[in-house]
């Protein structure tokens, strides 16, 4: 089982952001129309769009690596996504009602195939042991030492106090 992500080459105003890390900050900004630019509907909660300098020394293709765990990027992909310069527009499928059509302001530059759980299999049911009825007595707290030194402490204490004061 796949799913895919489209990596897009874009022209965007200097400085536009619309990724995970900006909508948990509760940024919203003006999103040029991706809609039309695509050829698709698009769910901006699913994108990522930046500008390639954001990520500084890191190259695109170990940022899709790591954020999205593509199954592959082929040689020739990874030299396109690693050319990128200005903005890139990260798009998974999931986002798009349909195939993208992009036009001139969108480049497809690669489609990569995701990796998605199989949860396809059936596993046995796991024995179940029945609960105790009764439960175990507590153990006894452990007996106190050392409160009959205490005692004999200020016992002393009070006797030394009062032969003090009778001198």
């Amino acid at each position: 089982m796949t799913d895919t992500l489209h990596v897009f080459a874009i022209t965007a105003p200097e400085g536009l952001r619309h990724t995970h890390l900006t909508r948990a900050e509760g940024l919203a900004p003006d999103l040029p129309p991706l809609t039309d630019w695509l050829g698709a509907e698009v769910d901006t909660e699913e994108i990522e769009l930046f500008p390639i300098r954001d990520l500084g020394d890191m190259a695109l293709s170990d940022y899709i690596t790591m954020a999205f765990a593509p199954e592959a990027i082929p040689p020739q992909a990874l030299r396109k996504i690693n050319g990128i310069k200005g903005h890139a527009l990260l798009v998974p499928e999931r986002a798009l009602s349909e195939e993208p059509a992009p036009t001139g302001e969108a480049r497809l530059i690669a489609s990569l195939p995701l990796a998605r759980p199989d949860h396809s299999a059936t596993l046995p049911k796991a024995d179940v042991a029945p609960m105790p009825q009764t439960l175990p007595p507590l153990p006894a707290p452990p007996a106190r030492r050392g409160t009959g030194a205490l005692w004999a402490m200020v016992v002393l204490g009070a006797v030394a106090l009062i032969l003090i004061w009778a001198l």
